[in-house]
């Protein structure tokens, strides 16, 4: 009897640790992302044209939802258009979450701010939001050139968070 349970404790320390290692690995939260592709919608940009989200598979994808009332996601703006205009290995797109509200309104922001961005999408209906579940903004959500999540942030972004996250998609 006294083998059976000190098998048993072996086995359950064992699967304790192995459990450990995999939650608190260096680089890890602790919650592993969920298997998500990048959602197979059309959104349209400032110009009126619409675009298929999906066109940008074949290159690593950041994809920031954001809104112009939302003070963190105005803060991370210049950071994030800074990096986007650095790194053409990486495609950036910014669908503003701004429900029912216009393109001239999201175009006076940007052009208020001075930013100078590529992608900027409308997703009026917040579709972005229900496919991907997200939670609150800003939320960016890094895919791989497959359109695999890989990472996600809720919140406003900071440099570390944000470069640590690219080393992770453009590998």
């Amino acid at each position: 009897m006294k083998k059976v349970n000190l098998t048993a404790l072996i086995v359950v320390v064992f699967a304790a640790a192995l459990l450990g290692w995999y939650l608190l690995a260096p680089g890890s939260s602790g919650k592993r992302p969920t298997a998500v592709d990048v959602p197979d919608i059309r959104l349209s940009t400032l110009g009126g044209r619409e675009v298929e989200l999906r066109q940008f598979l074949g290159r690593p994808l950041v994809l920031n939802l954001w809104a112009t009332w939302c003070p963190p996601c105005r803060r991370e703006m210049p950071l994030l258009a800074r990096t986007a205009a650095a790194r053409s290995d990486v495609a950036f797109v910014f669908a503003s979450q701004d429900q029912g509200r216009s393109a001239p309104l999201v175009r006076s922001f940007l052009d208020d701010s001075g930013l100078v961005m590529e992608w900027v999408l409308l997703d009026p209906q917040n579709v972005l939001q229900r496919k991907l579940a997200t939670t609150g903004l800003p939320t960016t959500y890094f895919f791989d050139a497959g359109g695999r999540l890989v990472a996600k942030h809720v919140g406003e972004i900071s440099p570390r968070i944000l470069e640590a996250s690219l080393a992770q998609i453009a590998r």
